[in-house]
């Protein structure tokens, strides 16, 4: 009995060990596990090699290599020759019109509505007066200082005017000098006169008011010597040597003057500004036969005394055309006479 004891214990000593050895046997060298349906985790993988370079076909351009060299200058291409642009198309206007065109106005803005239109003074009194003047002339000069052509560019005096003309064709002159040769050419002369003006004799007057309804009339153009200097600006007249070309202009030698005296009519007509007070404040003149009568008719204006318009019981301001005729005499005197070196063409 205890023989079979001792064996079937023995038997289960064995037994036990054996199953030890199995199981550290798989724990050593068990099979490699099948890899599951999803992915592993993802390894870094190696670097791929790099591509190869692709063969550069022989008629394919080569790219210039970087390299420290600096690489040859390229020539430079011909220049082509310059394009004229063509000129840009017509625009085409599509829109409206939106400028105003004015109208005048359809009174006169200097007439006033007055009950009592403004009248002359009882008397007109005029004085003797001296009144510096300025004529210019240009004269064709030939290379012997012959005049061969004259013209009056501006005369004060339009009454002496053929006596005037007589004179400066008697003239003689030093022919202009370019160089060492004398030389045709325009002379541009300016002749100071000093004229003398006795007061007017038998003068007729009118002074009709400006209403809204009168016309309103061109003013005579007569500038200052200055201003009418500034336009004439054309070109020199055909015929020699440029006055601004030549080394020395012309001067006159002899200058005989017969246009040193006139007596005959006048006449004259002005809008004039008759303050309330009676006094002129503004003459604009309209017309007058001789120009040198402008500033002397003024100056006479400036002492007379006009009764005032009235309107509304008040006495008021009011424009008025002032017409004067007459008799009158002139002593006119040369007194220099200026070559210019300049043109007096006009524009």
């Amino acid at each position: 009995m205890s023989r079979r004891i001792f064996s079937l214990l023995t038997l289960a000593a064995v037994l036990t060990l054996a199953a030890g050895i199995a199981r550290a046997q798989e724990r050593d060298v068990s099979p490699t596990p099948t890899p599951a349906p999803t992915a592993p985790p993802a390894a870094t993988p190696p670097p791929a090699p790099p591509p190869e370079a692709t063969p550069v076909p022989p008629t394919a351009p080569v790219a210039a290599p970087t390299s420290a060299v600096p690489p040859a200058a390229a020539t430079p291409a011909p220049t082509a020759a310059p394009v004229t642009p063509a000129p840009p198309p017509a625009t085409r206007i599509t829109d409206s019109a939106v400028v105003a065109i004015l109208q005048a106005p359809a009174e006169n803005p200097f007439g006033i509505s007055a009950e009592v239109p403004a009248a002359l003074p009882p008397k007109l009194n005029f004085a003797q007066s001296v009144v510096p003047a300025a004529e210019y002339v240009s004269a064709r000069v030939d290379a012997a200082g012959k005049p061969m052509g004259l013209k009056q560019e501006r005369d004060p005096i339009p009454s002496l005017a053929g006596e005037a003309q007589k004179s400066l064709a008697r003239w003689t002159f030093e022919p202009a000098r370019r160089g060492s040769e004398n030389v045709e050419t325009w002379a541009s002369l300016r002749l100071d006169l000093q004229v003398e003006i006795d007061a007017p004799r038998s003068v007729q007057a009118n002074l009709s008011p400006v209403t809204p309804s009168t016309a309103i009339p061109r003013p005579l153009a007569w500038p200052s010597d200055e201003a009418w200097l500034e336009t004439r600006k054309g070109p020199a007249p055909a015929g020699g040597v440029a006055i601004d070309a030549v080394d020395s202009p012309p001067l006159p030698k002899k200058t005989p003057w017969t246009a040193d005296s006139y007596k005959g009519p006048f006449s004259a007509r002005f809008w004039v500004k008759v303050r309330a007070n009676g006094s002129v404040e503004k003459a604009i003149p309209l017309e007058a036969t001789d120009p040198i009568l402008i500033g002397y008719l003024r100056h006479a204006m400036s002492i007379w005394t006009f009764r005032p318009a009235q309107a509304h019981g008040t006495l008021v301001d009011s424009w008025n055309e002032l017409s004067l005729s007459g008799q009158v005499t002139y002593k006119v005197e040369l007194k220099q006479i200026a070559s210019l070196r300049r043109s007096l063409a006009g524009s």
